[in-house]
């Protein structure tokens, strides 16, 4: 893969510098849904890259143990030489946490088991990374609930200004990250990965005072939206329908995830 360090310039001096690639995945023991989810990819977005390595955490959380072999046989028939983390805990942001401390590419891609990919992603999408600010750049979908006309490229969050635990009529703005479908710098990927509280939704606390150590790390970086043809939802969650089928609910306490049954 081949990345131009400053695509928009046009420059002679322009230099174009290859790349490693990696792709982590986050699972459970879904392994239908697992297979939809990289033919999808494969189909429209993987065929354009090529891996330096695939690993997949897959938590023991729904399904048995032939669902857990069968997610394992699922990803190999994609990857023979994928690397597969089974812990013996299910945890989603120690499985984020350890999937992005092993990495080692100067980029990864990250995703979960339960996504369409709606079009077809071109390599051309790293040069989004022109800018050295950003270090994310994550596919547009419709739970970001986000309008580009109105807001901007850059994906942020608003939250109250609190002094001595009152909420003040001040607004700030907060870099909003994500563990949905996504492209990190590997560098911002593992200092992420370091400052992760394992008990609390690793999406959450980026903008949480509950980890306020990675909060003040993202400040320095900028999540770059990718809106495709659409502009609107590049990629579909299909855990949101297999989650209502099986009667299960997510909710999120203090910034930490559960699943409940309903």
């Amino acid at each position: 893969m081949r990345f131009d360090n400053d695509p928009g310039s046009g420059s002679a001096d322009n230099q174009e510098i290859f790349v490693s690639i990696e792709l982590t995945i986050v699972a459970t023991r879904r392994p239908e849904l697992l297979r939809a989810t990289l033919q999808s990819f494969n189909e429209k977005m993987f065929k354009n890259f090529s891996f330096s390595r695939v690993s997949m955490n897959v938590d023991k959380l729904w399904g048995d143990e032939e669902d857990e072999r069968n997610c394992i046989e699922v990803l190999k028939s994609f990857y023979p030489q994928a690397i597969v983390y089974a812990p013996p805990v299910p945890g989603f942001a120690a499985a984020v946490k350890r999937l992005w401390l092993n990495s080692e590419a100067d980029f990864v891609f990250h995703m979960e088991d339960d996504w369409e990919l709606l079009e077809e992603i071109p390599a051309g999408i790293l040069d989004l990374f022109g800018e050295k600010s950003v270090s994310q750049v994550s596919l547009m979908t419709k739970e970001k609930n986000w309008s580009v006309e109105r807001r901007g490229m850059f994906h942020y969050a608003r939250k109250n200004y609190r002094f001595l635990g009152f909420d003040l009529p001040i607004r700030l703005k907060y870099p909003n990250f994500t563990t949905s479908p996504a492209f990190l710098r590997g560098d911002f990927a593992r200092g992420w990965g370091k400052l992760l509280d394992e008990t609390l939704d690793p999406e959450k606390q980026v903008r949480s005072l509950r980890n306020p150590q990675l909060m003040q790390y993202v400040s320095k970086f900028r999540n770059r939206l990718y809106v495709g043809k659409s502009g609107y939802c590049v990629a579909e969650d299909t855990g949101r329908v297999w989650r209502d089928r099986m009667g299960i609910e997510k909710v999120v306490v203090d910034d930490a995830s559960a699943w409940l049954s309903k």
